[in-house]
């Protein structure tokens, strides 16, 4: 796949208005599924769809911790934040523009 194909693709992926709303709410703070969809007024069932997509291109990644929280205290949550690629692909997009 040439640079060019996987740049396009990149762009397509981060650039969908829901992902970037989500890349631009976890650049700000690592956060949890739960915390995405209340902050974006969104299913979570959709912002699962979304972060599954960002975190296959590498966009955003995440891993389990305990909860501190009263509600959920104790159980595993999965936390997302955004990666260095973000980032990257934006800067090389200005390039092409």
């Amino acid at each position: 796949m040439k640079i060019e194909d996987s740049l396009v693709e990149d762009a397509h992926v981060l650039l969908h208005p829901i992902r970037y709303r989500i890349v631009e709410l976890l650049a700000e703070n690592p956060m949890h599924i739960n915390q995405i969809s209340k902050a974006m007024g969104e299913e979570r069932r959709l912002v699962s769809y979304h972060l599954l997509a960002l975190e296959e291109r590498g966009f955003v990644n995440s891993k389990y911790e305990i909860s501190e929280s009263p509600k959920s205290k104790g159980k595993a949550i999965r936390k997302y934040w955004v990666t260095d690629k973000v980032d990257n692909v934006i800067a090389e997009i200005k390039k092409k523009l």
